[in-house]
């Protein structure tokens, strides 16, 4: 799924990542959630062009129009689910990852890494197969991976008495979207320590022009294209680490540690 407000100045970058995915049996519905004129025009054009996507424009729905998700997923067909924004990009391997940890558990993710406006890359880390992880995404504001980089399987997601709703006020989208399948009864959930997208999120863009955004999500592309792109973002990634825990939690391991863990896992990646 890829929902939509805004103008699609970004949209085809985002559209383009998904397109250059290793899995490629793939469906991706753009969902336009109250987008202008213009969006539709874009987002029909990059459908007619590939036939694995299909539109459905929305009236503006309330919150974030994620009851429009809920609708659009009952035409879905496929087994796995993910999402993406259309100001994030996906790396090539994005789903092939999700699909790996997918194929173990109901529902979970992948590492977040956000882009600073600067450039900086910074890894949000965290352990959905942690108890205590769990327990603090159900109780407290605490999250550390937003609808990009995570998946669930659509069994799952059958089984929630309610699925994707707008949000009660003061609780973030995705964090009270995780929270339902949190409780669900015998859930599994884990993470997947793999770096494979690009959060370019917008609340700390305020300050750019469309132009200037555009200009950094054409260079952020052409970056993640070549595999030494990946690999220095992934890199910067790592030095850059921030741990998510609940406030006033005491990290469960030293921060060096997770480092080396985590260099482990990525150094021989590509």
């Amino acid at each position: 799924m890829l929902p939509i407000v805004r103008p699609p100045a970004m949209l085809p970058y985002a559209v383009r990542s998904v397109q250059d995915q290793t899995v490629t049996d793939w469906e991706l519905f753009i969902i336009l959630d109250g987008a202008p004129p213009e969006t539709l025009a874009v987002a029909t054009a990059l459908a007619a062009a590939d036939p694995r996507i299909r539109v459905r424009p929305f009236a503006k729905g309330e919150r974030n129009g994620e009851a429009h998700r809920h609708v659009v997923l009952g035409e879905a067909n496929g087994r796995y689910v993910a999402q993406i924004a259309d100001d994030d990009l996906w790396f090539p391997r994005h789903l092939a990852e999700l699909s790996l940890l997918l194929a173990d558990v109901d529902f979970g993710n992948l590492l977040q890494c956000e882009i600073a406006p600067d450039g900086r890359p910074t890894i949000l880390y965290g352990d959905l197969a942690s108890i205590k992880t769990r327990k603090a995404i159900m109780t407290k504001p605490v999250s550390f991976f937003g609808p990009s980089c995570a998946g669930y399987r659509r069994e799952a997601y059958d089984r929630l008495p309610v699925g994707w709703s707008p949000a009660p006020v003061g609780i973030w989208s995705d964090l009270f979207m995780w929270r339902k399948f949190l409780a669900l009864p015998d859930l599994r959930a884990a993470t997947r320590f793999s770096i494979e997208a690009a959060k370019l999120e917008s609340p700390v863009r305020r300050h750019l022009s469309l132009e200037e955004r555009v200009a950094e999500t054409a260079a952020m592309a052409e970056q993640i294209a070549t595999v030494d792109g990946r690999s220095e973002i992934r890199t910067q990634a790592l030095r850059n680490a921030t741990w998510v825990k609940a406030p006033n939690s005491p990290p469960t391991w030293p921060a060096r540690e997770r480092v080396r863990r985590l260099w482990r896992v990525f150094r021989d990646f590509e």
